[in-house]
């Protein structure tokens, strides 16, 4: 099987991580990534690597010569370039696993690969991706899910600099966080909330208390389980803090894309933003953690139900891997594994990952490949 992964950066890295230690011998790798520094640290990986290519991936048809000779296509990019790989997947009929954080909604593209006889499995990573698998397995536990919560975070182990945060994924899917509307599910109906009109304290277990604000991560559940969740919505958690520093930030216009014009130099903020903040907070030698905690009340029957989840990582000494880079890749490597070796169980089109909790036997073979390589999840079911 020729596999091709695009983007080799933290969470690619990551997916090649995992192949590599499966001794996979069968699979043909090619590599692309616009970063010569990315693509030789993945090719340091023993994998069975038949191309390694620096390219310019915003390319339509560097794409479509990528995609004509690939069997799987596992896509790693920031959210602005993923959904022009998957459309393009749909014309050319290749099977794909995304962990893109579109602002796109890749259901959209339903028709076209079920016409090709081909898969898309879009937002197959963290959150989205383990929270609406998740999701998917309580559905098929309970009769009704009356609310759904899902909290999630990649943190530093410690507060540390005066966002109290490093940079562990896209910086511009970062920003996007702070921007995008977030759309939760309110008495069956889709509203949409801007990202910081209000901050929740919580308490995680094991973890302790952070803060939380509204974030776009229900995703294709809005669509896929409209009518089945009465209310649900998806926070991200961030040490005390943190979200005024961003919503200052976001209020003096740093987060802006009209340009200014600074003595004869056009300048665009949010990128001047982006850049400051690779600069200051990615900060690789800062050991982190993922955290994913779902509290889901349903009932089964006429008894009311409340189902926990705890999914969590730290940083990975002996990888050598972040716990977000590492929790998101191996999530994206374990559904590409799913596509591999259970496509007789798939439907033809696009798949939202919580299709695949809905199916026990994809289900625990997903589950138990996590925690196979040391994710960590706890069931606090009561």
């Amino acid at each position: 099987m020729r596999v091709s992964l695009l983007g080799c950066g933290l969470i690619g890295y990551a997916i090649a991580y995992a192949f590599a230690e499966d001794n996979l011998s069968n699979i043909e790798f090619n590599l692309y990534d616009s970063s010569t520094k990315n693509l030789r640290r993945c090719m340091s990986l023993p994998l069975n690597i038949t191309q390694a290519e620096r390219a310019d991936l915003s390319a339509e048809d560097i794409l479509k010569r990528i995609l004509k000779k690939s069997d799987l296509i596992i896509e790693a990019l920031p959210g602005n370039l993923g959904f022009k790989v998957m459309r393009l997947a749909s014309e050319l009929c290749v099977n794909t696993v995304s962990v893109s954080y579109t602002p796109e909604n890749p259901l959209a593209l339903h028709e076209k690969f079920k016409k090709c006889k081909s898969i898309l499995i879009p937002d197959a990573g963290f959150a989205p991706g383990i929270s609406n698998i998740l999701v998917g397995h309580a559905s098929t536990l309970l009769d009704s899910l009356e609310d759904v919560r899902i909290y999630v975070g990649g943190l530093p182990e410690k507060p540390i600099g005066p966002l109290k945060y490093v940079i562990t994924w896209s910086v511009d899917d970062l920003i996007d966080e702070y921007l995008r509307k977030a759309r939760i599910i309110r008495d069956y109906n889709i509203v949409y909330l801007d990202p910081l009109e209000s901050i929740e304290i919580v308490e995680i277990p094991r973890f302790g208390v952070f803060e939380a604000f509204y974030t776009d991560g229900l995703r294709t559940m809005l669509y896929s389980m409209a009518g089945k969740i009465r209310n649900a919505f998806e926070k991200t958690l961030r040490y005390p803090g943190h979200i005024e520093g961003m919503k200052l930030l976001r209020e003096l216009g740093f987060m802006d894309e009209e340009p200014l014009n600074v003595e004869g130099h056009k300048v665009i903020p949010r990128k001047f933003l982006s850049e400051i903040l690779k600069r200051k907070l990615l900060l690789p030698n800062v050991r982190d953690i993922a955290i994913l905690f779902l509290s889901i009340n349903g009932s089964k029957y006429t008894s009311k139900i409340k189902l926990q989840y705890l999914v969590w990582s730290k940083y990975d000494v002996s990888r050598g891997l972040s716990a977000m880079s590492k929790i998101t890749g191996f999530t994206t490597y374990s559904i590409a594994r799913v596509v591999m070796n259970y496509s007789n169980r798939l439907d033809y089109g696009v798949i939202p990952p919580e299709y695949l909790g809905m199916d026990d036997a994809i289900y625990k073979y997903i589950i138990n490949e996590l925690l196979k390589k040391g994710v960590k999840l706890e069931e606090l079911h009561t």
